[in-house]
Formats: C-alpha cells, structure tokens, sequence
C-alpha cells in the first residue's frame, strides 16, 4: 500500500521512470506513506479515444491511487491534487494536442487487504 497505477496515452512523450520516482517522491514528502510501501507503474495505452472526434489531436494522463481505507476525504483531495501538480511539472506536451491530467484516490479496505513483505534472498 498504496498501489499507484500511471495510465498515459501514446501520443504523448513521458520519461516514465523519472515521472514515477517524482510521483513516489512527493507521496513520501506529503508525509502520508512510507516509502518502500509505495507501488507505482506506467501503462501506455495505445487503444483510446478522447471525446467523439478520433482525428482530434488529444491525449490524457490518469492516475489511480488506491490506498488503505481510513483517511479523511479531504486528504485524499490533497493527495489527488498533489499528483495532478506533479506530473504536469517538467513535462514537454506534444504541439497542439490537448492534454487532459487526473487523478483519484481510492481506498481498499483495510480490514480486508492482505500482504506479505518477504526478506532478500541470500
């Protein structure tokens, strides 16, 4: 926990190793998360549609957050907007295309979530 899922389409460029290590980065500074127990992972879409109008230039990031139940709504209104701040920091969008950043907070249920952190191996 938490489980963070970096979904983007294809027609943008995004430096995913650096984007995550950002994102994972200001999850630990916000103080809500331990380090090592964050989970992040890109998924570049290449099947999608924005709107109606395939020929549309346009192209969109997601980011789910799925995190232990229990917090309050508003801090998972920071943390949603923390991730929309940080993943449009440092990036190069594509000419005239329209870009679309979002992001939600989910919970898992706590009583219900089950993990096992296994040593290193020798």
């Amino acid at each position: 926990m938490p489980h963070l899922f970096f979904e983007y389409t294809d027609n943008l460029d995004i430096d995913t190793r650096q984007t995550l290590q950002n994102i994972n980065e200001a999850l630990v500074a916000s103080g809500h998360f331990d380090e090592n127990a964050i989970k992040a992972r890109a998924i570049k879409l290449d099947d999608y549609l924005v709107g109606t109008q395939p020929q549309a230039k346009r192209g969109f990031l997601h980011i789910r957050l799925t995190i232990l139940s229990g917090r309050a709504p508003e801090v998972k209104k920071q943390v949603a907007d923390l991730l929309v701040a940080t993943v449009q920091q440092g990036q190069t969008w594509p000419a005239g295309t329209q870009v679309q950043i979002t992001a939600e907070v989910i919970d898992m249920q706590r009583d219900i979530y089950g993990k096992l952190v296994l040593p290193p191996s020798a």
